[in-house]
């Protein structure tokens, strides 16, 4: 089957009644991620069952822009519980996908396939499910992050909640036998009659002289480009620009409807690390905010592209109502009153993905219950009061973060190291407490550190003044 022939079977079939132009444009976006085979000389070449696999994952987005950036992603999901767990024990989720459409039995196994996209605070994940119907027993395979490295050890299917939604505003494509049925019969069709590639090569126009723009910036064969967001007012090319900084090259993209400000990097071209590469990107951003005297953040991103990118703009999730329903009233103790700006401070910081600024601040919550005591006494009492409550206040924290938190700790006590390592370091930087803003490494410690210290916050302001989160009322409904 040709991308052509799959690009007018997928339209049919997930996109209609939407333009065909959508769809192609989704393709567009597939080959510039590397998902297909990109060029003009490459459009007469049959795809695998890999490539039309993360075709099929190409349209869980709902803009076509995101195709290539979501199929990159979802395609490297690995299963929970590793291989010997997985459907066919495939490592990842377009080898299972692939699978599905290689072998009629396993086709006619399937019940569905859920494909979810949550809107995670500073970030969007990313998680499929499986089920599989052999012999009247049922199976169920999650596939999550490649950097869950817990979930991927053998057994953690047994604990894992296979229906637990990553998020309160999740987008799912579910996916059911009948749709794989009829995309097998058509690709083992077209796979028989073998006849010649028909196209207008509209799709092509344009794809040489993106070729040339790429190699301009760098693009090499087996080029693998890390691609960044940056959110920034700093002084930045209005045109992608290749740069020099510290012995290595960046591209610099700039901000359009579309897309935000961004930077990429040729991990295999400039043979450096993706940690050391952001690491490095923020000395890169810590110069230019100096010169400028303004903000430079930098955001998450992806790697794995055979050229570089423009990372698309965050489109924040939001919820309406048609019938804006509020009953709450201002709260009349100070104390509280303090918390809750602490809280919107921190939440501010995440979004903005300044960990230590988060880490202070949901800590200064909790931290204010024990101000009334002398200042030898609050560090004390504050850390005694984290080991009381930390598990009933962690108790809805994802497994995987849990995990990695413990790690970081490195078998200290937890009230010892959100005190001294996470709050003291984030606050006073000091040679004992070591925390350099710009290391890749140390804003990964310290943002898995503020997701708890969200919690234990949160946890002490339900507790501390039986505090609502409701829009209705005042007063918790217990």
């Amino acid at each position: 089957m040709y991308a052509k022939n799959l690009s007018l079977l997928l339209h049919r079939q997930l996109s209609e009644p939407r333009s065909y132009d959508e769809t192609l444009k989704r393709f567009e976006s597939l080959r510039g991620y590397g998902q297909l085979p990109r060029g003009r000389d490459k459009a007469a070449q049959r795809l695998t069952n890999s490539e039309i696999a993360r075709a099929v994952l190409g349209f869980v987005p709902t803009l076509s822009g995101w195709a290539g950036h979501v199929a990159l992603i979802m395609g490297e999901l690995r299963p929970v519980g590793g291989v010997a767990a997985s459907f066919n024990e495939t490592a990842a989720l377009s080898d299972a996908v692939a699978a599905l459409l290689s072998k009629d039995k396993d086709c006619n196994a399937l019940v569905s396939l859920t494909l979810s996209i949550a809107r995670i605070p500073g970030n969007d994940e990313y998680q499929a499910k499986l089920i599989i119907e052999e012999d009247g027993q049922r199976q169920t395979v999650s596939y999550v992050s490649k950097y869950a490295l817990t979930l991927a050890a053998a057994g953690a299917e047994k604990d894992f909640d296979h229906d637990r939604p990553l998020s309160t505003n999740t987008r799912q494509l579910v996916l059911n036998r009948e749709f794989f049925r009829e995309l097998k019969r058509d690709i083992d069709l077209s796979r028989h009659w073998n006849r010649p590639l028909e196209t207008d090569w509209r799709e092509y126009e344009t794809e040489e002289e993106r070729n040339a723009f790429h190699e301009s910036l760098g693009a090499r064969s087996g080029s693998s480009f890390l691609n960044l967001g940056v959110d920034t007012t700093v002084t930045w090319p209005k045109e992608p620009t290749r740069v020099e900084f510290g012995g290595h090259h960046f591209v610099l993209f700039p901000k359009t409807k579309e897309n935000s400000h961004s930077i990429s990097i040729d991990l295999q071209g400039e043979h450096i690390r993706a940690e050391d590469a952001r690491t490095l990107i923020n000395r890169f951003l810590s110069v230019l905010s100096w010169c400028d005297d303004r903000h430079a953040i930098l955001r998450e991103g992806w790697s794995g592209n055979p050229v570089p990118v423009p990372v698309p703009r965050r489109d924040m999730a939001s919820t309406t109502m048609m019938i804006w329903m509020f009953h709450r009233s201002l709260p009349e103790d100070a104390a509280l009153l303090n918390c809750l700006s602490y809280y919107r401070e921190g939440l501010n910081a995440a979004e903005a993905e300044i960990a230590p600024q988060e880490v202070l601040s949901f800590f200064k919550v909790f931290e204010t219950g024990f101000k009334h005591f002398n200042s030898r006494e609050i560090g004390p009492k504050t850390r005694e009061w984290i080991k009381e409550v930390f598990d009933d206040a962690c108790k809805d924290i994802r497994p995987e973060r849990l995990k990695r938190f413990d790690e970081d700790r490195q078998e200290k006590t937890v009230e010892k190291y959100v005190y001294e390592n996470c709050r003291v370091a984030a606050a006073h930087a000091s040679k004992k407490f070591a925390s350099d803003a710009d290391m890749s490494s140390e804003t990964r410690r310290l943002s898995v550190a503020a997701e708890i210290m969200r919690a234990l916050a949160r946890h002490y302001i339900r507790t501390a003044f039986s505090f609502s989160d409701s829009y209705l009322s005042d007063e918790i409904n217990r």
